[in-house]
């Protein structure tokens, strides 16, 4: 893959939320991550899925 993975702060400057949330939340709103270590990190392309799947507001038509 070309693209880098997230971090933390990345993804949490992305969402416009806090690091904090992005740790209390990433299991919980199943999150997809990464374990590095003890870090985790983040496919760009992933989250863009992700959010997509699970955070758009569904229109009445």
């Amino acid at each position: 893959m070309d693209q880098k993975m997230w971090t933390v702060p990345a993804l949490a400057n992305f969402l416009g939320k806090p690091t904090s949330w992005v740790y209390d939340n990433h299991e919980k709103q199943a999150i997809p991550s990464f374990r590095v270590g003890q870090q985790l990190r983040f496919w760009p392309n992933e989250i863009m899925t992700w959010l997509e799947e699970n955070c758009r507001e569904q229109g009445v038509a």
